[in-house]
């Protein structure tokens, strides 16, 4: 019976091997982000500028949130407030720049990378293979191609899944079939409310999460009182992380706003609607996708599936662990793959992806590195183990300068950038506090290298309502109260007779290529 629940044995206990105020772990998991960071990121000194539209209108909005302005109230966007309060904080360190994002991402990072380093104490014996752990799994999560340009909402929840994911390993490693302990529903309740104010579509892992504690305590000691009380903790947990969101939105009469924008417009807008047939169809090209374009990823998950079931079945039928495989429970088997299975589950099912949606699937990689880890530490001496480290965070950093196609873009320099030239322009017209419309596009960057506030609520196109969006930007265009407005691919709907194309900018690098156009008001006065 021990071998099916998986119960907890004293040579696991590695507690008391690792808790010795050591500051080395980290020293180590920052080192590691800031290496990692400062390679992958388009957010960091060593690139131009974050061109990416998405993490430019979470700047926008961010900043805008010391300002005066209320998200979702007066400018629209569709992610949490958590991330827009990430972007502000980043704002108030640099208004004109991503180097306070840069070092947000540090952070988060970080704080990712000390969840794999606890989760990686769990399956491995010694004290040095943690290390080399933490920054080739690091390496590899954040130089894919789902961690995009750098700043995505997917990247600043990603601390919360792996400290979810670290949580509930834990339980089932170490306590199963003890029921799990109301501190750590109520911690996993409270990640789980932080990712469901940054995006809530990676909530599908909080559902397993919470599931599976649910079974443990009827299937474990048989405690079905406990059970229920535990499901209330969660949502407890996740109710305290979302009360400062709700106190924010109630002082600023915009709750009706908050809920409308980021709940119903999201879930009842954004996916596609089509049969089941259409939809499962879907998923598996979508996942189809995802694997191809984040093949280094997906095979150390496969490698993790392969390896933990091998670890689980050998277990099984002999009841002991081998020279190479784990002890796995089959209820830490289940966990695992319940957990991995809801995430990508609630991600795709809407039947709409964007290259970085996956992201939070990476957190599954740290599974695929423990098997080497696991036989290497059999096989050579502490003194070996402890050179590895060195060597696993300058192969971490080769590994991203290869496999990251934000590298290929770090020659593009600020001389001769379109970017550039729309503000120097903009700055040069002698227009105070000048009025801007992002048309045909999202956020560009001119807000944020110009340090102004946008003058409407949409103050970009949107994916959602595009005839709305266009609609509502003609009123301020056609009556001339943007005194410039800016394009990508497409000519100005706004033209007409009150403004004048003024500078026409292509934009060519690694896979980008687009063509900027910036409009002037001419002398025509503003309409009322």
């Amino acid at each position: 019976m021990d071998v099916l629940l998986g119960i907890k044995k004293g040579q696991y206990d590695l507690d008391a091997v690792y808790e010795k105020r050591d500051i080395m772990p980290y020293v180590w998991c920052f080192l590691s982000a800031a290496v990692i960071m400062t390679i992958c990121s388009r957010s960091s000194f060593l690139y131009v500028f974050n061109l990416w539209d998405d993490a430019n209108s979470y700047f926008t909005v961010g900043k805008c949130i010391f300002r005066g302005f209320v998200p979702y109230r007066d400018l629209f966007d569709q992610k949490g407030i958590m991330l827009y309060f990430i972007y502000g904080l980043a704002s108030l360190i640099s208004p004109t720049t991503f180097f306070g994002v840069y070092l947000m991402e540090i952070i988060a990072a970080y704080f990712s990378l000390r969840a794999i380093f606890r989760i990686s104490q769990l399956f491995l014996g010694s004290r040095q293979m943690p290390y080399v752990v933490t920054s080739l799994s690091g390496a590899v999560i954040y130089s894919s191609g789902n961690f995009y340009w750098g700043g995505s909402a997917e990247e600043f929840l990603f601390p919360f899944i792996m400290w979810g994911l670290y949580l509930s390993a834990k339980y089932f490693r170490k306590e199963y079939p003890h029921p799990c302990g109301y501190g750590t529903v109520l911690l996993g309740g409270v990640l789980a409310g932080c990712v469901l104010n940054i995006k809530f579509n990676s909530l599908g892992f909080y559902f397993a999460f919470m599931m599976m504690i649910f079974f443990a305590d009827i299937i474990g000691d048989v405690q079905i009182e406990k059970a229920f009380k535990s499901c209330l903790v969660f949502l407890g947990g996740m109710g305290l992380a979302t009360l400062p969101w709700v106190i924010y939105f109630a002082v600023n009469r915009s709750l009706y706003s908050w809920v409308y924008v980021y709940i119903y417009k999201n879930v009842f807008e954004y996916s596609k609607k089509i049969t089941i047939g259409e939809r499962a169809y879907l998923f598996y090209d979508i996942l189809k996708n995802h694997f191809l374009n984040n093949k280094v990823v997906f095979v150390f998950i496969l490698i993790g599936i392969v390896y933990f079931t091998a670890s689980c079945v050998t277990y099984l039928i002999r009841g002991e662990k081998t020279a190479v495989t784990i002890k796995l429970g089959l209820f830490e088997l289940i966990n695992l793959g319940m957990l991995l299975l809801f995430l990508v589950l609630v991600i795709f099912i809407g039947g709409v992806s964007l290259p970085y949606y996956s992201f939070p699937i990476n957190a599954f990689v740290v599974f695929g590195f423990i098997p080497f880890c696991y036989i290497i530490e059999k096989l050579i001496n502490k003194t070996v183990r402890f050179v590895l480290c060195p060597v696993a965070l300058v192969a971490g950093a080769c590994l991203i300068w290869f496999l990251s196609m934000n590298v290929k873009t770090m020659g593009v320099t600020a001389d001769g950038l379109w970017l550039y030239k729309f503000r120097d322009h903009i700055k040069a017209s002698g227009v105070q506090d000048p009025g801007l419309i992002v048309e045909f596009t999202f956020d560009v960057g001119l807000y944020t290298v110009l340090d102004i506030e946008p003058i409407c609520y949409y103050f970009q196109t949107q994916t959602l309502n595009m005839d709305e969006v266009l609609e509502y930007q003609k009123r301020y265009l056609h009556s001339g109260e943007a005194d410039f407005i800016v394009t990508c691919d497409t000519p100005a709907e706004g033209e007409r007779d009150l403004y004048d194309k003024v500078m026409t900018e292509r934009c060519v690098f690694y896979d980008f290529d687009h063509t900027y156009y910036l409009y002037q008001r001419n002398d025509n006065p503003v309409t009322e």
